[in-house]
C-alpha cells in the first residue's frame, strides 16, 4: 500500500470515528436528559396517586367510624380509587405482590409479574422503584413505591408511555447515519485532494530520486513548497553533489590505475626484455670475448637496478595509500645530516657536492618518511645535476612555517614538464632518466609523504639553468 494510501485511509477513519463518537455521545446524552425529565414527571404523577390512595384510605376509616380497616376495605378503596381517579395506567399490589386493581396495564401487567420489580421497593422506606418496560408495541416508564396503610403494606404502580423519546433517538440515530454517509463521502473527497496535493512533492522527489539512482547525478531538485520538502530537496541536492563528486573522483582513481598499470607493465617490460635477451645470448653464444661478457653483464646489472629501484619505489608508494603516520618531535638538522650520509655513494658516483644550511628547527615529522622524502628530492637533483656540480639545501623558518629549499644547477624542466613531474612513472628524459636509473615514481612518492605531513610541495625550473624544490610545512619551532 503506498504512502498517501496510508494516510488517506487512517485519516479518514480518524476522522468518521470521532465524528460518529461525538454524534452518538451527543445524542446519548440528550436521551438520557428526556429521559430524566420524563421521570421526574412520573415520580409526580405517581406521588399524587399514592397521595389519594392513602387520602381514600383516611376518609374511608373516617366517614364510616371504621376503628380499622381490614385487607378487604383496602382492596376495596384501592379498586375505587383506581377506578375513579384521573390518573392513567395505574395498578395496586398487596403485600403478597398480588394484583388488587389496575387501569390500562394491560400490556405492562406480565412485564411487571415476571420481575422483581414490586420487589425493589423497601416498605419501612420513602423510596421509589423505576423501571423502563418494552411491551412490544411501546415504552412505558413504570414507577413503584410502597404505601402502608392501617400496618398493610400496598404497592402503587404508575406507569409513563415515554414511546415517543425513544422513536426520536431512533430517528436521529438513522439521521445521524445519513449524514454519516454523506460526510464520509465529502470528507474522503476532500481529504483526497488534499493528500495528494500535499504529497505531490514527494512524488516529485521520487521521480528525481529515480533519475539519480539511475546514473543522471547531474539532476537537481527545486526546492520549493513546504518547508519539510523543501530541506528534504536541499539534503537530496547536497547527497546527488556528493554523489557526483565521488563518482568523478572514483573515475578519476580508475582512470589512474589504469594508466598506472599500463606504465607499470610498460616499465617492467622494458628492462625484463633486456636482461631476458642479453642472458639469453650469453646463454646460447658459444664463444663471448671479455669485452663483450663484460658489457653484457654490465648492461644486466645495469637494468636489474633499475628494475629493483622501480619495484622498491613501487612499493613505496603503494603503502603510502593507506598509511597513518606518527609523527614525532625530530631535529630537521639530524634528518638533513643522516640523509647525506645515505647520499655519499650517489655524490660520490655523480661527483656532485651537497651544500647544506639549516637552522636549528624541531618539527612535528615521521622521521623515517621525512627522510625518504629529503632523499628522493635530492637524489632527483643529482642526477639532474652535471659533473662537478653542486645541490644546495637551505632550511629556515619564515613566519608559522618551515621552508626547505633544494636547488640545482642542472638541465631544469620546462614548465609543461613542471605541471607533470608529481605524476607516476612520468620522466621528462626517458632515455637519461632509464640510464640514471630512474622510474619516474621519486617525486609521486615525494608528493604523497609531503600529504600526509600536511606539507605543500611547489617547484621552480627554468629549462637548461636549474631546478628548485620548496618544501613548506606549517609550524616547527627553533630550538
Amino acid at each position: 500500500m503506498k504512502l498517501w494510501q496510508k494516510i488517506f485511509i487512517s485519516s479518514l477513519v480518524l476522522i468518521i470515528t470521532a465524528v460518529n463518537v461525538i454524534s452518538v455521545t451527543l445524542l446519548e446524552k440528550s436521551h438520557r436528559m428526556l429521559i430524566n425529565r420524563e421521570q421526574t414527571h412520573a415520580v409526580n404523577e405517581h406521588e399524587f396517586f399514592a397521595a389519594a390512595f392513602s387520602n381514600a384510605a383516611v376518609y374511608e376509616k373516617t366517614a364510616y367510624d371504621k376503628i380499622a380497616l381490614d385487607l378487604a376495605d383496602i382492596e376495596a378503596i384501592a379498586e375505587k380509587v383506581v377506578a375513579e381517579g384521573s390518573a392513567q395506567n395505574t395498578a395496586v399490589y398487596s403485600s403478597s405482590h398480588q394484583l388488587i386493581a389496575q387501569k390500562e396495564l394491560d400490556r405492562l401487567i406480565p412485564l411487571i409479574d415476571s420481575s422483581n420489580f414490586t420487589l425493589d421497593t423497601d416498605p419501612a422506606g420513602d423510596n421509589y422503584s423505576v423501571s423502563v418496560f418494552n411491551t412490544g408495541e411501546s415504552y412505558e416508564m413504570a414507577v413503584c413505591s410502597a404505601v402502608k396503610i392501617e400496618n398493610i403494606t400496598c404497592y402503587v404502580v404508575t406507569a409513563v408511555d415515554i414511546s415517543d423519546i425513544y422513536y426520536m433517538k431512533n430517528e436521529q440515530t438513522g439521521f445521524i447515519r445519513r449524514i454519516s454517509i454523506i460526510s464520509a463521502g465529502a470528507i474522503s473527497l476532500i481529504l483526497l485532494i488534499t493528500v495528494l496535493t500535499l504529497l505531490r512533492p514527494l512524488n516529485r522527489l521520487n521521480v528525481y530520486t529515480k533519475a539519480i539512482a539511475g546514473g543522471n547525478y547531474k539532476i537537481r531538485i527545486s526546492e520549493k513548497g513546504s518547508q519539510e520538502f523543501r530541506e528534504l530537496a536541499q539534503n537530496m541536492n547536497i547527497m546527488a553533489d556528493s554523489i557526483q563528486n565521488n563518482a568523478a573522483r572514483l573515475e578519476k582513481i580508475a582512470d589512474d590505475r589504469q594508466s598506472f598499470i599500463g606504465a607499470l607493465s610498460h616499465e617492467m617490460k622494458t628492462p625484463l626484455t633486456s636482461i631476458l635477451g642479453f642472458a639469453d645470448i650469453l646463454r646460447i653464444k658459444k664463444t663471448v670475448s671479455d669485452s663483450e661478457r663484460t658489457e653484457y653483464a654490465g648492461i644486466i646489472v645495469e637494468e636489474t637496478s633499475r628494475l629493483r629501484s622501480l619495484s622498491g619505489k613501487l612499493m613505496e608508494l603503494v603503502a603510502m595509500g593507506g598509511t597513518e603516520i606518527e609523527k614525532k618531535p625530530v631535529s630537521l638538522p639530524e634528518l638533513i645530516s643522516e640523509t647525506e650520509t645515505a647520499l655519499v655513494p650517489l655524490l660520490n658516483k655523480n661527483s656532485v657536492t651537497l651544500d647544506c644550511q639549516c637552522e636549528e628547527i624541531i618539527l612535528n615529522a615521521d622521521s623515517e618518511l621525512f627522510k625518504s622524502l629529503l632523499y628522493n628530492i635530492i637524489e632527483n637533483a643529482v642526477k639532474a645535476s652535471p659533473k662537478g656540480g653542486k645541490v644546495e639545501l637551505k632550511a629556515e623558518m619564515q613566519k608559522n612555517s618551515t621552508i626547505i629549499r633544494i636547488t640545482d644547477h642542472g638541465i631544469g624542466m620546462s614548465p609543461e614538464t613542471v605541471q607533470k613531474a608529481f605524476e607516476p612513472f612520468f620522466m621528462a628524459d626517458k632515455s637519461r632518466s632509464r640510464k640514471a636509473g630512474g622510474a619516474g615514481l621519486g617525486l609521486a612518492l615525494c608528493a604523497k609523504i609531503a600529504k600526509l605531513h600536511s606539507a605543500s610541495l611547489d617547484i621552480e625550473s627554468q629549462l637548461n639553468e636549474g631546478t628548485s624544490v620548496i618544501i613548506t610545512i606549517d609550524g616547527g619551532e627553533r630550538a
